[in-house]
């Protein structure tokens, strides 16, 4: 089966400095994720585009391993996929003023959007008692990084906070699509799949697969809770571009 997913509303500011809205928020809180379609610029999508040929052509990219900290490993049984890790002090001898200027303002206000919004507080559905507040969230913890998909490229069902390792810090995780407009599933493959089961990195035994497949059009951004969602990348038949990131709490 195949839910609808939540949201289909783009940003509503300007493309220059686009925000997510309460709704959107509300959407993530109540779903675990929210999918926002042109939440960046074609414009500025086609810039991020050109730096991500840009350093591929000089050799920053790395084939993407799994696991975390000392599990750290290849596995093409499970991830064909590149990598290149950004940040404010990463790249400094590759400048590029679409990522040094405008991404990272736009990710930063994205996190602190996030960061301890009572929006996003884990409450008792009968006495809206506070369970568990909203994370702070800290930038020094933020990770991001350029991902490419070959053709041929995938990654299979995972979950992004995994105990006893550093990466159950995470408690957002995101994707921002850097395609070429509207992205053909149908030819191409290629969408993320939302799971939204009760299971981890499987689906349990005796329960009917339950998910959202999101086509990855240029420009939409997809945000969901790092523990809560499993998630894939669907086998692609086109190179595939996005922009992923990892908000930590400290």
């Amino acid at each position: 089966a195949t839910s609808p997913p939540p949201s289909s509303s783009s940003s509503s500011s300007s493309s220059s400095n686009p925000r997510i809205t309460n709704d959107q928020i509300r959407d993530l809180h109540e779903n675990g994720y929210v999918i926002i379609p042109n939440f960046i610029s074609g414009e500025l999508v086609s810039r991020l585009r050109d730096d991500v040929s840009n350093l591929r052509s000089l050799q920053k990219f790395n084939v993407a391993k799994i696991g975390q900290d000392s599990t750290n490993s290849l596995n093409t049984d499970i991830r064909i996929a590149e990598t290149c890790f950004i940040g404010e002090s990463k790249l400094q001898d590759v400048k590029n003023t679409a990522r040094d200027d405008e991404l990272y303002t736009i990710l930063d206000t994205v996190r602190n959007d996030l960061s301890g919004n009572p929006m996003l507080d884990n409450t008792d559905s009968n006495t809206g008692e506070l369970i568990k507040a909203s994370p702070a969230l800290d930038k020094s913890l933020t990770e991001l990084l350029y991902a490419y998909y070959p053709k041929g490229g995938f990654y299979r069902r995972h979950t992004d906070a995994v105990p006893n390792s550093a990466s159950i810090l995470r408690s957002y995780s995101l994707l921002l699509y850097l395609n070429d407009g509207p992205w053909d599933s149908d030819a191409n493959g290629g969408c993320l799949r939302i799971h939204l089961d009760s299971g981890k990195d499987y689906l349990p035994q005796n329960e009917a697969p339950n998910y959202v497949d999101v086509s990855p059009d240029g420009g939409t951004l997809v945000l969901f809770r790092s523990e809560q969602i499993p998630h894939e990348v669907l086998d692609t038949a086109a190179e595939r571009t996005a922009g992923v990131g990892g908000d930590n709490r400290p």
